[in-house]
Parts: C-alpha cells; sequence; structure tokens
C-alpha cells in the first residue's frame, strides 16, 4: 500500500467516525423530520419521476429513512429492489420487494431481501434505473464515503447508465472528502436544505 493511500484509508476511518457520532447524535424526532423533508425532495426529482426501476437501502442506526420512498415508488408502479451483501466478500446484488415484510435481518442487523434469482435485478443500459444511495459522509462536488467496504462501488462500477442519488443530513456534508479513481461520484446529493447536482467526469 502506497504512503499516499495508507493516508487517504486513515483520514476516512476517522471522518467516518466524525459524521457517525454527528448522526448518531440526532434525536428520533430530527432524523424523522429531516428524513420526510429530503424523501419529499427526492419525489419531485424528474430522476425518480422518469425512473422505471428503483435500488434502494433499507435504512439503519439513524441514515436517512427510506420508508416513504419505498410506498410512494410502489404506489407509482415501480419496481423496487433492496441490497443482499454476501458476508465473505464485497459482492452485492440487488432483489425486488412489494412489501417490508419480504426484508429480514441480514448482514450487521441491517434489513435485507432472500437472494431469489427470479426477482433479482438485471442491469440493462437502455433502462431507467435510479440508485438511492446511503452512506457516511459526501462532499460538495459529489464524492461519497461509505462505510469502507466497497459495496456500492464495486456494484456500480460497470453500470455507469444507473442515476446516482444520495440521501444525507446537512450534517453529513463536507467541503472535500479524500477520494480515489476507483470511488464514484454521484449525479445528485439530496438533503434536508439543498439538492446538490454534478457533472460527471
Amino acid at each position: 500500500m502506497t504512503e499516499k493511500k495508507h493516508t487517504c484509508m486513515e483520514t476516512k476511518k476517522e471522518i467516518r467516525k466524525q459524521i457517525c457520532r454527528k448522526r448518531e447524535a440526532l434525536s428520533a424526532e430530527a432524523v424523522k423530520n429531516k428524513s420526510t423533508a429530503i424523501q419529499e425532495k427526492v419525489l419531485q426529482l424528474p430522476e425518480y419521476k422518469e425512473a422505471d426501476h428503483i435500488l434502494l437501502y433499507a435504512d439503519f442506526r439513524h441514515e436517512v429513512m427510506t420508508k416513504d420512498l419505498f410506498v410512494a415508488a410502489i404506489r407509482d408502479k415501480k419496481k423496487v429492489y433492496f441490497p443482499k451483501c454476501e458476508s465473505d466478500s464485497n459482492h452485492m446484488d440487488f432483489y425486488q420487494v412489494i412489501s417490508v415484510m419480504q426484508l429480514e435481518d441480514g448482514m450487521w442487523g441491517v434489513k435485507e431481501p432472500k437472494a431469489d434469482e427470479t426477482h433479482k435485478y438485471h442491469y440493462f443500459q437502455e433502462e431507467n434505473t435510479l440508485a438511492i444511495v446511503p452512506g457516511v459522509a459526501f462532499d460538495t462536488q459529489g464524492y461519497r464515503i461509505g462505510y469502507g467496504k466497497g459495496y456500492y462501488d464495486t456494484y456500480l462500477a460497470d453500470k455507469r447508465a444507473i442515476t446516482l442519488v444520495a440521501l444525507a443530513y446537512a450534517e453529513q456534508l463536507l467541503e472535500e472528502v479524500p477520494h480515489e479513481a476507483h470511488d464514484l461520484k454521484m449525479d445528485k446529493i439530496v438533503t434536508e436544505k439543498i439538492i446538490y447536482s454534478f457533472l460527471r467526469i
């Protein structure tokens, strides 16, 4: 590992600790109110309205809540998928869900769908797919720090036609976060205050 990469990873680790502490310090009421405002903004995005497929996440430990998005997407007759992660690798796949009752405790207690090949998401470049991406910290250039396992970066690396929209509280935004060549840039970051939009390089 090069000195530069080592320093970058150490810095990311410190940022994760700092932002996770801030996020977990939010009251349940603040989480609910901020999440409601963020989800309402997402539902007004043209990227949401035009999407046929939504890759969603089940919120965990004070992440921005996604229940309203799920309910709205089902109502709007979109196909909604949740991720399932493999514990012995950084591999992840998405499976269609039509009811939260289909989700069960998975890795780290995060709700996951069953791995059912008949309901697996298959990427086609010509289809409109929106990925709602979680994360720990984000910056005003569109870069993201996740939880360090690389699931999303790996999964989305060869699926560049998918629109990437991250959900974050204003407290999770920094001016700049360290990033490497393989780190994905978001198309938009939606907070309760501002929607940030970015051009892909």
